[in-house]
């Protein structure tokens, strides 16, 4: 006979099934859900919240200036990372804050109707 068989049992599957619903629980970082983008067109319809960064290289390094930027985007209330173009070979780049979509903001939608 095996000494609490079934309540062991029945521990084993609820700290397994915890162990799984806990592994699904991911919350992504505020940085993490920045979107970047390169083109002006793509925050042509976004509030501009300001230069996160000065003009950088983007040369070996340039991963903790980025992240920097991220934050201060966050910082910022941002929801895009516009990275401009400075050069002609993107070897600089200057960091702009925006926020686009509805997150935090008030939208106008603009109706058009057809006489007739």
């Amino acid at each position: 006979m095996i000494i609490g068989g079934y309540f062991m049992q029945r521990a084993l599957l609820a700290s397994l099934l915890l162990l799984g619903v806990s592994a699904c629980g991911y919350r992504p970082d505020p940085e993490d859900l920045v979107k970047v983008v390169d083109s002006p067109a793509d925050v042509r319809v976004c509030q501009r919240l300001g230069e996160v960064s000065p003009v950088v290289p983007t040369t070996p390094g340039f991963g903790s200036a980025f992240d920097g930027m991220k934050e201060a985007v966050v910082a910022l209330g941002g929801t895009h990372l516009y990275l401009q173009q400075t050069s002609r070979d993107w070897s600089l780049v200057r960091g702009i804050a925006y926020r686009c979509g509805t997150r935090g903001t008030v939208t106008r939608q603009t109706v058009i109707r057809a006489k007739g």
